[in-house]
């Protein structure tokens, strides 16, 4: 797979993301933030860094480029394996004459509202949405309650509410301060699923679907965001109806090559369309898929970007005998006095890797607001996806608890 001298630019600092392009023999650029500089720095020595900032304004990274005296015709690619990074890396693609639908393609892929609008002119079942651009037309726009308002290129159900009946907007503007427009759309009930795979001209060569736990809505009332991967045996027909939705909503997408992470219901017998994204899903979904079916995500994201073979040349079989599933660790809010560590947490029933933010002196924020807010994450395993369920109910209660903060109204911490 190496092949030496090929120059990409990556936007944002994703460590694991240059790592693969590096482990792909590419010379790697990378624009990001100056509070990322000294991690990129730690991590790769040697990476040619722009400094920029805001790593998702085109503006800002044109001009970075500039004073580094570097010209976006002189890459052979432009990419991001950062959600909020995606629209800024096509633009730039674009404008280095490297692909000529690059931005149409990101902005399906970020903007809700054109998403919704293309898989559902496709035939694929979604949610009927309209955009707004005021919070004070959300309650004449909505046509039923309960309904969803979200920012139109969010993730992590960062600023997502479910408002119940009209007068529960005043909850949702004190959360949100936002420009907007936003999204409002039906309310879909139904259990939902993460799914993540691979595509390769167009056909899907892996495809992983992972049961969640809770609803990610829900997160904003104490959910907890956890996924199992579900081996393709366990449900034939839920994998194949799945597979189905993906091929056709990737089409009306053109995302025909790449990684992609989609969030779909199950109402009744209908698969519904949630979100679609051309990365590789947030957590540790990355080391759920490899030991779920022993592909990596980030290499194969490189391998479609740089315009090579696929390692993936069959439906890969999931592991025999063990089911792996991903999980947030959640604990109080509050300047963090104890919490357990590393050791203890791989200690506990299943637990296969854990990575930890939760240390002492840490303030541990609200996991309430958005998904990727957490105390850590982890991975389990177990002999089915019951058994990782209970292990992961039991790992999340016993952290929980385990965590100490200060009373309220004490400062301090980083």
């Amino acid at each position: 797979m190496p092949q030496e001298n090929t120059s990409v630019l990556h936007i944002g600092w994703m460590s694991r993301a240059v790592a693969a392009l590096t482990r792909a023999g590419a010379d790697v650029t990378c624009v990001l933030a100056p509070a990322d500089l000294k991690d990129a720095r730690a991590a790769h020595p040697r990476l040619r860094t722009v400094v920029v900032p805001d790593q998702t304004n085109v503006e800002g990274i044109l001009s970075g480029l500039a004073r580094a005296s570097l010209d976006i015709g002189g890459f052979d690619a432009v990419c991001s394996g950062l959600e909020y990074c995606l629209a800024a890396a096509a633009v730039l693609s674009d404008l280095g004459g490297l692909t000529t639908s690059a931005t149409r393609r990101a902005i399906a892929m970020r903007d809700k509202a054109v998403q919704k609008a293309l898989v559902r002119a496709a035939g694929v079942a979604t949610a009927e949405c309209v955009t707004v651009d005021t919070l004070n037309e959300v309650s004449r726009r909505a046509d039923r309650f309960p309904a969803v308002v979200k920012p139109l290129n969010g993730s992590g159900a960062q600023s997502t509410y479910r408002l119940e009946r009209p007068e529960s907007l005043d909850a949702y503007l004190d959360a949100w301060t936002g420009k907007g427009p936003w999204l409002v759309e039906e309310y879909i009930s139904g259990d939902e699923f993460q799914v993540d795979g691979i595509v390769r001209d167009g056909e899907i060569t892996l495809l992983s679907v992972s049961r969640y736990l809770e609803n990610l809505i829900d997160i904003h009332d104490g959910g907890l965001v956890a996924h199992i991967a579900l081996p393709p045996e366990y449900d034939p027909d839920l994998y194949e109806k799945i597979r189905l939705l993906a091929h056709s909503s990737l089409k009306a997408l053109q995302h025909h090559d790449g990684v992609f992470h989609l969030e779909v219901f199950r109402r009744g017998d209908e698969i519904v369309f949630g979100e679609c994204g051309g990365r590789v899903g947030g957590g540790r979904t990355d080391e759920v898929v490899r030991r779920s079916f022993g592909f990596d995500l980030h290499d194969e994201w490189v391998r479609a970007l740089l315009g090579r073979p696929s390692a993936v040349t069959l439906a890969p079989e999931h592991t025999a005998g063990v089911v792996h599933g991903g999980m947030n660790l959640h604990a109080p809010h509050g300047r963090v006095l104890r919490a357990p560590a590393h050791d203890e947490v791989l200690a506990r029933p299943g637990v296969v890797h854990a990575e930890l933010r939760c240390v002492p002196g840490w303030t541990m924020p609200d996991v309430t607001a958005a998904s990727h807010l957490r105390a850590g994450v982890v991975v389990l395993s177990g002999t089915d996806d019951r058994e990782v369920e209970a292990r992961m109910r039991d790992l999340a209660d016993w952290y929980a608890g385990q965590v100490v903060v200060a009373p309220a109204g004490e400062s301090g911490g980083r």
